[in-house]
């Protein structure tokens, strides 16, 4: 071989060695999942007079070991009745008392796989009309985590108040 010839190869050879050694690093695992929340996505569509109620969503997954999961919600919601607009006992603004991922696609009531830690016993207050909010370390078991991940529209986030019981504000999760 011809000495040029053999320093375009040997150049060759060791720049895809440089590719493997510059090549990014694997993926940390973290699955995001969002979603634009609003009243008129539940079913049936939220009444007033938190009709207007609407948000965001955003979901992080982190993978916990055995195919589980933990996950941190952060969502951000408007439109909620403010302080004194309500008769008593219910003044003090809109009370978020649940809030789940539900198995069901768009315009289907599912059942609730995935609760958050909110309840009639530990509501969250907004007397300000609105709340933004982090809610993390949900445990996310592995056939629940692994649903969600395989068909993440055929699930929905939503919200339940003490004036919608059934719902205040809903929309499907997409992955990002």
């Amino acid at each position: 071989m011809k000495p040029l010839t053999l320093l375009v190869l040997a150049l060759s050879l060791f720049s895809a060695g440089c590719d493997e050694v510059l090549a990014p690093a694997t993926p940390s695992g973290i699955v995001t999942l969002v979603s634009q929340l609003s009243g008129a996505q539940e079913v049936p569509a939220a009444a007033a007079p938190e009709a207007a109620t609407a948000g965001s969503l955003s979901m992080s997954m982190t993978p916990a070991g055995g195919g589980a999961y933990t996950a941190s919600f952060t969502f951000q919601i408007a439109g909620l009745v403010k302080a004194g607009v309500l008769p008593p006992p219910l003044d003090s603004g809109s009370i978020i008392v649940a809030g789940h991922v539900h198995v069901g696609a768009a315009g289907v009531v599912g059942a609730p796989v995935l609760p958050l830690p909110i309840s009639q016993t530990a509501p969250i207050v907004t007397p300000t009309g609105g709340v933004l909010l982090t809610i993390s370390n949900v445990a996310v078991p592995a056939d629940v985590a692994s649903a969600i991940l395989a068909n993440p529209s055929g699930y929905y986030f939503n919200l339940h108040s003490a004036l919608n019981p059934g719902g205040v504000v809903r929309g499907q999760l997409i992955k990002q």
